[in-house]
Parts: structure tokens; sequence; C-alpha cells
């Protein structure tokens, strides 16, 4: 590494700004990956780089903004040094990219940056993919640039979505693909501008090779003179796309329904028939509250509008006594509705991409509401416990 990072520093006396670009990692913050810029102005005494990657535990009120979607990140000015001795520790893959900027274009990116790593200015709102690290970057390189950089990407239609970027980056781990795909509404599913996909840091660095800058004379250079890998990492890379696996979904919906089904057709006279059965609407309550909170109550914009609460429906939880009653029945009625509509949403444009859950969660809630509605414990439950209502209104 000292051995590139004299390379990579080799003119003392010059300006220069490099995109630095930091692979994925093991944490959950880690799997985007990360970027920032090294500026080098010797004359004003600046060889920093500025990371817009900061948040403190110790915040006030730090989970409960966090809970609440009202996250606060702040700038700093590192040594190039500690960045990238942090970075190898993480064996994380660090990316360098010399930027073409004329002189002006250099005052203004230190002008602005500067100003970003002030104590009144240093904290932003954070959000996932509208104002993050990279978005942060982003911004910067275009104010430096007079626009230039939206004004290229803003009408060209990104290859991947939100959802589609954010499944193929933690796929690897299946419950925190479960949790963060199942928390995801239709916003990500929404077709996106270059623009908006350099929420990634890898594709505001890939973006950056294929642009072109005009030089005073009017000629067009590349924006990129130098590109070279500083830190090797021994991770392999992440996935272009993400693989979905239709077989295990499949697999797991049968076996949840057959968990509901057999057992409260087996052991109809005992209450253990019903454990699955309640274990399910517990899920499907639990969850769907936690997706309907998202909604209403937070700022996560991302987990807004979720299809996902049509399939874990809350209201199931009023099955739980497995008896008939109205209240039960009509919460059973529009259960099965919203099953209906879920599926019925595919057909126009615009709808949630869920298609794996659905395998899983479809069958689980129609045995659940199965089991329910044509219950062997039916009988049992509308004489035994009806007799002891009508006794107790009496």
């Amino acid at each position: 590494m000292v051995l590139l990072w004299v390379g990579l520093c080799w003119n003392a006396h010059a300006q220069q700004v490099w995109l630095m670009t930091y692979g994925t990692g093991d944490l959950i913050e880690e799997r985007f990956g990360h970027n920032a810029l090294w500026v080098r102005d010797p004359s004003n005494g600046i060889d920093h780089i500025y990371n817009f990657g900061f948040f403190d535990f110790d915040q006030p009120d730090f989970y409960k903004n966090y809970l609440f979607g009202r996250m606060q990140y702040f700038a700093v000015a590192r040594d190039p040094a500690e960045e990238l001795s942090y970075y190898e520790w993480r064996d994380r893959e660090v990316r360098a990219q010399q930027l073409n900027l004329s002189n002006e274009q250099m005052a203004r990116l230190i002008d602005w940056l500067t100003l970003q790593v002030s104590p009144a200015q240093r904290e932003f709102d954070y959000d996932y993919y509208f104002n993050n690290c990279s978005n942060r970057v982003r911004d910067a390189l275009d104010f430096a640039l007079n626009g230039w950089l939206k004004q290229t990407t803003s009408q060209i239609e990104a290859k991947q979505n939100f959802r589609q970027h954010t499944r193929r980056l933690i796929q690897s781990s299946p419950l925190l693909y479960l949790g963060i795909h199942t928390g995801l509404g239709r916003a990500t599913d929404r077709e996106r501008s270059v623009w908006e996909a350099m929420f990634l840091p890898e594709v505001v660095a890939e973006q950056l090779v294929n642009l072109q800058v005009r030089t005073p004379d009017g000629t067009l250079e590349p924006l990129v003179l130098n590109d070279q890998i500083l830190i090797e990492s021994t991770r392999s890379a992440p996935p272009d796309h993400a693989e979905t696996s239709w077989q295990l979904f499949a697999v797991l919906g049968l076996i949840t329904a057959a968990l509901i089904i057999v057992p409260a057709t087996l052991c109809s006279s005992s209450g253990w028939g019903l454990l699955a059965f309640r274990a399910w609407l517990l899920t499907s309550f639990l969850a769907g509250s936690g997706l309907l909170f998202l909604w209403l109550l937070t700022e996560h914009q991302a987990a807004w509008r979720n299809e996902n609460l049509l399939l874990l429906n809350p209201l199931m939880i009023a099955l739980w006594r497995a008896r008939d009653g109205r209240w039960a029945k009509a919460c059973a009625v529009l259960c099965g509705m919203s099953v209906i509509l879920a599926l019925a949403l595919k057909f126009f444009n615009g709808a949630q991409w869920n298609y794996d859950l659905m395998l899983w969660w479809i069958p689980s809630q129609l045995a659940a509401l199965g089991v329910w509605w044509l219950r062997p414990f039916r009988q049992r439950s509308s004489g035994t416990d009806g007799q002891q209502d009508l006794a107790q209104m009496g």
C-alpha cells in the first residue's frame, strides 16, 4: 500500500482531487460500499479525504431517531493515512480515480467541501437512497462541474432500480435479505435515472470513467486521468444482479402451509393443533404492524406504500380464538380480499416486486384462512365454547 500511495502522490506541488471508492464489507452499513474525495492543494495546506459517512451512537435519542427515520450523519476531513489504514484493516478494496478538473473547478470543489465540514454545516439528514454519503460526493462533483454531471446523467435510465441494487448487495445474508426486502415499498421499484442510481459509490465511479469535460479551449477530455486500485481485498465482488431462489421460497410456502394445516387436522381436539396456526397469525400481526408503522409514522420513505401489508395483514390476529363471530368473519374476509388484491396489482404498472416473498406468504396466508374457515374443530368451538358464552350471557 505504501508504494502505491507514494505513486499516487508523486507530484507534491500539484493540485489533485481523487475520487476514493471503497468496496463492500461485512457490516450492514458496509454492504453498499462507500466513497469520499481526496483533495490535495499544497499551496493552501490541504491534504484531506472528505468523508460523509460518519454517525455518532452517542447522539441524543440516536436509536429513537434511527427508528423514526431521522438519522443525522456528518462530514469529516480526515488524514489520508488514517483513512486508508482503516479500509486496509477492514479488508475493503480501495479504488482511486484522479479527476481532470480545471483550477476554477478545483476552487469551487474546495470551497464546497470546506463549507460542508464546517461546524455549522457538517451535519445532514441522512436518507438511504436520496441523501447518503455517495449522494453528497456526487453533489460535490456536480457543483464543481457547474451541473455537468447531473445534466449528462439525469436523462439516462439506470439499468437497475433501488430494489434490484439492494437485493443483489444483501442476498448473501438470508435474514438481512428477508428483513430489508420485506420492508421496502413501491418507491424502490420505480425506474431510476443514472443520476439517482449514484446513491451507490460503484455507480459514481463507473459513470465518471465515461464522462468527458470541456477544457477552456473547447476540446473534450476524459474526466478521469488515472484509475487504480490502491488496496486489494480478499473478498469476492458482489454479484452484478440479484439471484432469486424461487424453489426455496416455494418450498418454504409449502412447508409453512403444511405446518398450519396438518396439526389442525390431526389434533383438532387439542390446543397443540393450533400452535402453528396461531404462530402464523402472530407473525402476520407483528410483521404487518411493523410495516404499517414504517409507512404511517416514520420518515423512512423507502418503506412507504408497501404491498407486503396485503400479505402480512395485522387483522389476522382477530382469528386467534378460532371461533365464529361477526368481527372475526369480517377480518377473515378482508384478509382473503387483501391476498386477491395483492395478486391483482401485479397486472398493473408500478406494482411492487415481491414475487419471491409471495411464493412463501400466499400459501401460508391461505392455509391459515382455510384452517379458520373450514377448521375441523369448528364443531368444538361452536359447541362447547358457544354454550359457555350462552351461560355467561344468561
